[in-house]
């Protein structure tokens, strides 16, 4: 089950995605069908039985880029190419000799909260009923 949650923090806040190699593939898959369409897409309903506390959208960007705290929503604002790039190394987390592993995406835009993308780092109910 893919899940994902805002992790404040007054000096590294942090947007967080778990999941084993199925969901982050499922994930690649929705950011590479976007980098050939870009849309909003909603991914809570996108990618059903995802777990998360706030509804997070990606967005076609132009101008702003990156993951934006809306307040009641979040917004990861990318164009074509990245969301291509970012599904290409969220690949890299898939194959079934990787055990566990994460990366982090920055598209380099001012005030942006930089994405961590991580398989097996966590245990299972991390982000569900912890906390």
């Amino acid at each position: 089950m893919l899940r994902f949650e805002h992790m404040p923090s007054d000096f590294h806040p942090l947007f967080l995605f778990i999941g084993e190699a199925v969901d982050l593939a499922t994930l690649a898959g929705l950011l590479r069908g976007f980098a050939q369409d870009p849309h909003d897409l909603d991914v809570g309903t996108a990618i059903p039985g995802t777990r998360y506390r706030v509804p997070l959208t990606i967005t076609p960007a132009d101008d702003v880029f990156g993951m934006r705290n809306l307040g009641d929503r979040f917004c990861w604002k990318l164009n074509g190419w990245q969301a291509g790039r970012i599904a290409d190394r969220i690949d890299l987390l898939t194959p079934a000799d990787t055990k566990s592993g994460s990366d982090i995406f920055e598209v380099g835009s001012e005030g942006e909260i930089p994405v961590k993308v991580s398989r097996g780092e966590f245990t299972d109910d991390f982000l569900v009923s912890r906390r």
